[in-house]
């Protein structure tokens, strides 16, 4: 067999459609992690987030965060801690959405722990969240385990 330039057509070709097939095949297998499963939803009350945040500004210092060896403690001082009608606590794991922890709050609970046996070495955002007199309150602080 004669290699012309037709054959050199057909293997650029064929190789080409081999490769991007394979790419194709790879791109499909890998696994997509959203910071949030309704993503565009949430893009779309960005207003509404703004004012949150404002909200909730003069409350940030009002809560500690420490690790200890048994378990990360969250401290809200009372101030904060008595105004709170429900909320929640979430350990938001950036790099895989399967680890993140959630911990509801109750009313007038000041102490909230996680436990360091569920808690992986690395970087958490904490997400506190909670609701006084029907108005959403959110601060996000990060957080490393180590």
């Amino acid at each position: 067999m004669k290699f012309n330039w037709g054959t050199g057509i057909f293997l650029f070709l064929a190789l080409f459609l081999a490769g991007s097939a394979v790419f194709i095949v790879f791109a499909v297998r890998q696994p997509v992690n959203l910071v949030h499963k309704n993503y565009y939803e949430k893009g779309v009350d960005h207003t509404e987030q703004m004012n949150v945040n404002a909200r909730s500004k003069p409350f940030a210092r009002l809560f500690d965060v420490n690790l200890n060896n048994e378990a990360l403690v969250i401290n809200i001082q009372n101030e904060l801690a008595t105004k709170i009608d429900s909320g929640n606590m979430q350990l938001y794991r950036p790099s895989d959405y399967t680890k993140d922890i959630r911990h509801e709050i109750l009313a007038g609970n000041s102490l909230i722990q996680f436990p360091k046996t569920e808690l992986i070495t690395g970087r958490y955002i904490l997400k506190f969240t909670w609701y006084t007199n029907g108005l959403r309150y959110e601060i996000d602080r990060p957080v490393n385990i180590q």
